[in-house]
């Protein structure tokens, strides 16, 4: 992505609205200096949020506004979600571990994952940027928005029963509502959300440069859930492996898509 960068400045096509996004996601990224996770949560979000805010400030249209606005709503409830798991009693004793291993990172650690996270956030909505600049709400972005507002709703639904369930018992599995026949409908919904990022994307794209710069970062997030679903996955097998009723619910349920 910083290549991208450069060769965007050095072409002369990175505008000033992109300089504005790139100082949006450097300051979000600060966090990580007061807790190095914060930055994979908080620092994301607002992130989200207030790029999507400034792009339609700066860009407005029916179509900005559309897809800034699940932006917004995105950045925004990840951000409460990510407050009130953190000062859960269920994810006290995973906050303490997190806070010793923050302390232990080395200063230039964070400041790696600071500018690497910095660029990533930039470039992860340049897809919004390109829809703002050519302002049509043509048939494929009218279907990106679409698909990141489902994405958007399965996964604050699948969080917000996963929190519920956790509270009442921390270290069982959650194999209830959308999670019966779906071991994973938050990444999915995550998936969907940046999917619908990159259709809206790629239909205000115009030529191979502009399909390369909004598909990068969407993309990698998206390898980056399917990873963590498959982790996860994983760990499941090891902690409730051996017990019959957890094999019954891997038969009868899919991980990324529902089982039927």
């Amino acid at each position: 992505m910083l290549g991208l960068m450069i060769w965007r400045v050095v072409g002369d096509v990175w505008t000033p609205i992109n300089w504005g996004m790139f100082g949006i996601a450097l300051l979000s990224c600060t966090l990580v200096f007061a807790h190095f996770v914060y930055i994979f949560n908080y620092s994301y979000a607002l992130s989200v949020a207030l790029n999507s805010a400034f792009i339609w400030l700066m860009l407005p249209s029916d179509a900005t506004a559309l897809m800034a606005g699940v932006g917004i709503a995105y950045g925004l409830r990840l951000f409460v979600f990510t407050w009130q798991r953190i000062h859960s009693e269920s994810f006290a004793p995973r906050v303490l571990l997190i806070k010793e291993r923050s302390d232990a990172t080395p200063l230039l650690i964070k400041v790696l994952l600071w500018i690497q996270c910095s660029f990533l956030h930039t470039f992860h909505l340049m897809a919004l940027y390109f829809v703002a600049a050519q302002g049509a709400l043509t048939f494929g972005v009218a279907l990106g928005i679409a698909i990141m507002l489902i994405g958007t709703v399965i996964e604050s639904v699948s969080d917000a029963q996963k929190q519920a369930a956790k509270a009442r018992d921390p270290q069982g599995l959650v194999t209830h509502g959308l999670f019966a026949r779906w071991r994973h409908p938050n990444y999915a919904g995550e998936i969907l959300l940046h999917a619908g990022l990159m259709i809206a994307g790629l239909s205000a794209a115009t030529g191979w440069p502009q399909i390369v710069v909004v598909s990068v970062a969407p993309l990698y997030i998206i390898i980056l859930m399917i990873a963590e679903a498959q982790r996860v996955d994983r760990l499941h097998v090891q902690k409730y492996g051996e017990q019959p009723s957890y094999a019954q619910y891997r038969q009868r349920s899919g991980s990324l898509v529902p089982g039927l």
